[in-house]
């Protein structure tokens, strides 16, 4: 026996229609309800959720009143809807997203659907098919309705070329500075430095590696993306050695001595010996490095090269160095800034202690510990015990007794400011010293800025090639000869069209150059053990003061922002 009731479809709307003289009894919502699920329409979106029991009740006070009850009941219940496709375009056109949502009952979504709007929107690199092909899997397994959001074109950024680098073939006699030795219990021996280095004439230090050329990118409309190759860099050899007569890539020392090394140059240095540095031998100034096995005395200046290393104190004493400074003992200073009365404002904020002691150098400083001294430092400074009431700048570490989580060593009072991280176990003291820690961001890379003023030269070549262009076309105007007015607007058109695409792309590479100039790595202080009241971090305008005694913390700049977190 048929149903009394069926489904209709007129262009989108599905409507109901129960036969004429059917009795109420056998169109109840439940047998409604079964019907629809039944049938082809099933997934058309209904006007109303109870549309089925609104339609069983509006039927039955049809057929209570209508006497003539030979015509059929119809009435719209649901719509049909195909499935809806968006695409979002990044605003630097590196990433299309297209966003689809699930029909009712009408046209499901379709790989060639998504190829169709892509090419509408003249996007034309960077398809991803996988991504075409998940999103329709998705969308025809989900419900009517579904939302679902996919990347199915992403761009390709530039890679810029590396520079040509250098190898070093031999040790560094500066890292053997660098490294004390250790004791059984993890501690440094800063008595201890190891065997020294030393090279032979004709003995291989430096090799060459070339460079490498840049991978261009696109954007998803097919636009190239500019990349720089490495930048070339000539060998520079330094004193006692020469570019080998084998290999003009490689260069070998040319007199016994230690060898130095920095970037493209290394030099073999001879080495000054003293026992003190004081009044009896005056200030010392040599080309290479010293070596003090004794003291530097109160006022003394040690300048050099190379590298300088004490075995004893530098009281009060000024050292210069352009390689390291090791410092086996300890480095003790006073404080100059104090007023007439003897008092100074070392609570203040801004406050900067102008010292006695000062160690410049253009690699690392080490030493075992450290009061009211000042250390200028390119590579970082490490101590093995504490520093107490000293002005650090350094754009490496500084690291207190050792680095990460092994940190244990005292930073109390004073002025830090780096661009690097910070590592000791412990921060201020309990009498709540100030202890204040300036956060830079760390130097952009040379390659990158002279990347960007390439292309911000190329730009303004650009822009003034196109106005060119654009008074031609205006002087075109003035030609009485049609034939040529409109071959040589043509051929002006055509080169604008090409200029503006150019320019188009310079721009969105420059923007890229200067988002990666933003997005500096995260810069960290952690302390061990124990923070103390008193400590301040300054960022720019920003500030960060810990006013509570806190166990080991992790202080963080990141996202051009200062915040506290647990030292995991």
């Amino acid at each position: 026996m048929s149903s009394p009731v069926s489904f209709r479809v007129s262009e989108r709307d599905v409507y109901i229609s129960i036969d004429a003289g059917t009795s109420p009894s056998d169109v109840k919502a439940e047998a409604l309800q079964k019907a629809w699920q039944a049938s082809e329409f099933s997934a058309a979106k209904l006007l109303d959720p109870q549309m089925l029991t609104q339609t069983a009740t509006k039927y039955a006070q049809h057929y209570s009143k209508d006497s003539n009850k030979s015509i059929p009941f119809q009435v719209t219940i649901a719509e049909i809807f195909d499935a809806e496709l968006k695409l979002q375009i990044s605003d630097d056109s590196m990433r299309v997203t297209a966003t689809a949502i699930v029909g009712f009952g009408g046209k499901p979504l379709t790989q060639e659907m998504i190829i169709a709007a892509l090419r509408e929107k003249d996007i034309t690199s960077g398809i991803k098919r996988k991504g075409i092909e998940a999103l329709v899997e998705h969308t025809n397994e989900a419900p009517p309705g579904a939302e679902m959001s996919v990347t199915i074109a992403k761009g390709k950024h530039p890679i810029n070329g590396s520079n040509a680098r250098f190898k070093p073939l031999a040790d560094d006699a500066r890292k053997r500075v660098l490294r004390p030795q250790l004791r059984e219990d993890g501690t440094a021996d800063m008595r201890d430095l190891g065997a020294q280095v030393t090279v032979d004439p004709g003995q291989p230090l430096l090799q060459k590696i070339p460079l490498s050329k840049g991978r261009p990118g696109f954007t998803v409309f097919g636009q190239e993306l500019e990349a720089m190759d490495g930048e070339d860099r000539d060998f520079a050899p330094g004193e006692g050695t020469k570019i080998s007569d084998d290999d003009p890539n490689v260069i070998i020392a040319d007199r016994t001595g230690l060898p130095s090394f920095n970037g493209n140059s290394v030099q073999v240095d001879d080495v000054m010996q003293l026992n003190n540095v004081d009044v009896s031998t005056g200030h010392v100034k040599f080309k290479g490095s010293v070596i003090v096995t004794g003291n530097v005395s109160e006022g003394m200046k040690v300048t050099c090269s190379g590298d300088i290393t004490v075995g004893g104190y530098v009281d009060s004493a000024e050292l210069y160095a352009d390689g390291n400074i090791t410092v086996q003992k300890g480095c003790i200073g006073r404080l100059l800034n104090a007023s007439e009365t003897g008092e100074h404002d070392e609570d203040a904020d801004d406050w900067i202690p102008e010292v006695s002691t000062k160690l410049v150098a253009g690699g690392s400083v080490w030493c075992a510990y450290a009061q009211y001294s000042f250390f200028d430092a390119q590579n970082g400074v490490h101590t093995t015990k504490q520093l107490t009431h000293c002005h650090v700048v350094t754009k490496g570490p500084l690291a207190i007794g050792g680095e990460g989580k092994a940190a244990r060593g005292k930073l109390i009072g004073g002025t830090i400011e780096t661009c690097d991280h910070i590592y000791c176990g412990q921060l201020g003291a309990p009498a709540g010293t100030k202890t204040r820690v300036y956060w830079s961001l760390p130097p952009a890379d040379p390659q990158s800025v002279n990347h960007l003023n390439h292309l911000r030269s190329s730009l303004a070549k650009l822009i003034a090639r196109a106005k060119t262009l654009q008074q031609g076309l205006e002087r075109c105007k003035l030609l009485e000869d049609e034939a040529k007015r409109v071959q040589y607007q043509q051929k002006l058109h055509g080169e604008l069209k090409k200029i503006k695409s150019r320019i188009s792309t310079t721009r969105t590479s420059i923007d890229s150059v200067l988002e990666a100039f933003e997005n500096h790595p995260t810069l960290r202080t952690m302390v061990s053990r124990e923070v103390f009241p008193g400590i301040l971090f300054i960022f720019k305008e920003k500030s960060l003061r810990i006013k509570e005694h806190r166990n080991g913390t992790m202080f963080l700049l990141e996202d051009k922002q200062l915040r506290v977190d647990s030292l995991l």
